[in-house]
Formats: C-alpha cells, structure tokens, sequence
C-alpha cells in the first residue's frame, strides 16, 4: 500500500479585506438613501402644511361670503381678479368705521373681510396672495373660484429642478417656485 503525502488546505481566518471594503460600501450607500428620504420627508411635510393652510384659509373666506350675503346681491365685490404680484409686505388693514349705531353695508362688509383675509393669506403662507373669481350676477347658485398662491421655499432655493405645475390662473405670471391651490366653492 502507498502513502500519498497529505496536503492541508490552508484555511480561511476572518474577512479579507475586499470583503471589509464592498460591506462598507453597502452600508454607506444604505446611510445616504435614508438620509436623502429623511430631507424629502421634511419638504413634502412643509408642502402639505402649506397646502393645508390654504385649504382653511380658502373655507374662512367662503364663510366670511356665506355670513355676508344678502338674498339678491351682487357678489362680484368679492372678486380679486388682478394678475399675480409677488407681495413683498402684508396688505393694509382695512377700518370698517362700522358700529353698532352705523352697522356696515354689504360692500363695506365685503372690502373688510377680503382686506382682513388677503393680510391673512400672505400672514400665513410665504408671500401669500390670492385670485377670487365670483359667478355672474343672477346666475345660481352663486360659486368662487379661489386660487391661492405662495412661493415654496424649497423651489425658491433651486433643490426642486421641475417647474410649478399648479392650478394656477391663466392670468397668474407666476415664477416657477410659485405653488397654487384651486378651490370652487358653492355659496
């Protein structure tokens, strides 16, 4: 019988080091997507914010319309019709110079509430600015469309490549960080 000499294999102990290198890889490239949802999550956050102030601040302006409609009246006085301009400072208060013993007229009435509410619109959103469009007189039911309208701070600062496309006005000639939000409301 013949002996074959016996060859050990030589055996691995611990990880190579293009092992070590390609794990770290995975774990950096792992570390960097969370951290890029992590921003995403807190900008669309803001997103949602601001588009959930518009919401509530078009329903106060459909219930300041609702308080402030007599049968028969022409709504038009609500329209805020001029193309959009990027305000740079809040809108002047308006005075009613309405009391007890001299309450105010439905005009009057309509001039303050859209005054009071275009200072709350740019108050509440970044540069804040709307465009309200009445019915016809005599056409019902009487509806607006209301587009409210702010800059996004995070187009503002060019991490957001793609243009606004909002439902802006076709009067809007809004820059491409400007967001809109559309209402069409019953009264």
């Amino acid at each position: 019988m013949t002996r074959t000499p016996h060859t050990t294999m030589p055996q691995q102990r611990g990880a190579t080091l293009i092992e070590v290198l390609v794990s770290i890889l995975l774990l950096s490239l792992g570390v960097l997507a969370m951290a890029a949802m992590q921003a995403n999550a807190v900008q669309y956050g803001k997103t949602s914010e601001f588009r959930s102030l518009a919401t509530l601040l078009a329903n106060d302006l459909a219930d300041r319309m609702r308080a402030n409609h007599p049968s028969g009246a022409d709504m038009s006085v609500y329209n805020l019709t001029d193309a959009y301009k990027r305000l740079t400072s809040a809108p002047a208060e308006a005075a009613t110079g309405c009391d007890a013993k001299h309450p105010c007229s439905f005009p009057e009435m309509a001039a303050f509430d859209l005054a009071q509410w275009r200072r709350n619109v740019f108050n509440q959103l970044p540069a804040g600015t709307a465009y309200v469009s009445m019915s016809a007189a005599g056409v019902k039911p009487v509806t607006a469309d209301i587009w409210i309208a702010w800059t996004d701070p995070a187009s503002a600062s060019g991490s957001e490549k793609t243009p606004a496309v909002d439902a802006c006005p076709s009067t809007f000639k809004q820059p491409d960080e400007v967001r809109c939000v559309y209402f069409h409301i019953v009264l």
